[in-house]
């Protein structure tokens, strides 16, 4: 293996696939980014056996080949070099890693120890837009279970149909909902993994390339864009059936803004009980009034001018979780929809029908 690429690129791509090669004592191999050279170019790989992410970087090269380093050594220290070109060069165990005024070699292990990636036919294929893919994330990760025992809600549901992908993520207290318009040919339900999502919401943070691209199987999903792939299997089991959840009539519904709402919740949750986190909200006589107390504090009431329709009513959250939903509604104005203090509440922007936040509330 002998090729030459500038540092821009290189350290570009590092970044991208490093992240999942932490320190693994049982299979050392995972510590290691591949690096492939062939005449297209340089591939990096990385994998943890669950995810793996490849990253392709232009090159110039001269002897094809493929070996594996340390991951987190190799981007660190190009991290440091100049922007200039650099050559790299495999020789007698170890890569030689040369720039203007640096020589350097990093021993390695040899490419056939490195786990096989499974492919992906590229037949299933959805083309999204990349900031809107980025967007709908955003607005839904904060609601999946970080319980790493409970596989089916510590993921996000992908559930494609004809003409909508809808995203969901729960962790049984909260729901968040997110449909996004796509042209599809075929119908598939999918649970991917949490860390999955969380790596590729981390990857996209830095692309501008204005589509991405999905393809799927009944194991596994890949997300295709600006050189990078990121394959994922999918858990095997059954998301909950969120959809029996959802009330389908509210006795009361209260429009507001998010920017007079946020601010009261804020500053009654400095109020509340440590560990309960409980804020109320009485909703009646076109206001709602949040309230607070804490024994050991005080109390803090604030009101906040809405529309109200339906009967008069009030119900007590988890502030945390409130806040969570308000912040990602994606939408200034809002509709809040309840029956009582034993169901949960509905959170919706005022004109749009592509998102909802569903949270339960603390029973008092």
């Amino acid at each position: 293996m002998k090729l030459s690429c500038t540092q821009e690129n290189l350290n570009k791509g590092l970044n991208i696939v490093s992240h999942i090669a932490n320190k693994n004592s049982n299979l050392p191999i995972l510590n290691n980014v591949l690096l492939k050279a062939n005449k297209n170019g340089l591939v990096l790989v990385t994998t943890d056996l669950e995810i793996g992410i490849k990253a392709f970087i232009r090159a110039k090269v001269d002897e094809e080949g493929e070996f594996t380093v340390a991951a987190k050594l190799l981007n660190d220290f190009v991290a440091l070099l100049p922007r200039e070109n650099i050559n790299l060069e495999l020789e007698d165990g170890a890569i030689f890693i040369k720039s203007q005024n640096q020589k350097t070699n990093i021993k390695g292990t040899e490419a056939e120890d490195f786990p096989l990636i499974p492919e992906i036919e590229k037949e299933n294929e959805v083309e999204i837009n990349i900031l809107e893919f980025k967007k709908a994330l955003g607005q839904l990760i904060f609601a999946a279970s970080l319980d790493n025992s409970r596989l089916e809600i510590n993921s996000v549901n992908f559930n494609f149909s004809k003409d909508t992908l809808t995203l969901a993520a729960t962790d049984s207290y909260r729901l968040a909902e997110k449909k996004i318009k796509i042209n599809n040919q075929q119908e598939k339900t999918l649970i991917v993994p949490l860390k999955t999502i969380q790596e590729l919401v981390r990857v996209l943070s830095e692309q501008e390339k204005q589509t991405i691209k999905l393809y799927f199987n009944e194991n596994q999903i890949m997300f295709v864009f600006d050189g990078v792939e990121i394959i994922s299997r999918v858990i095997d089991g059954r998301y909950p059936d969120y959809q029996q959840i959802v009330p389908d009539k509210f006795i009361t519904t209260a429009k507001c803004s998010k920017e007079k709402l946020v601010p009261a919740i804020k500053s009654a949750a400095l109020f509340c009980k440590q560990g309960i986190n409980d804020v109320r909200l009485s909703i009646a006589n076109n206001e709602i009034v949040v309230a607070s107390a804490s024994s050991g504090l005080g109390e803090n009431v604030i009101t906040v001018a809405a529309e109200i329709s339906g009967e008069a009513n009030d119900i007590v959250f988890n502030y945390r979780y409130l806040l969570d939903g308000l912040l990602n509604l994606g939408s200034q104005d809002l509709c809040l929809k309840i029956n009582n203090n034993s169901t949960p509440g509905l959170i919706v922007p005022d004109k749009n029908e592509d998102y909802l936040y569903l949270i339960m509330p603390i029973k008092q």
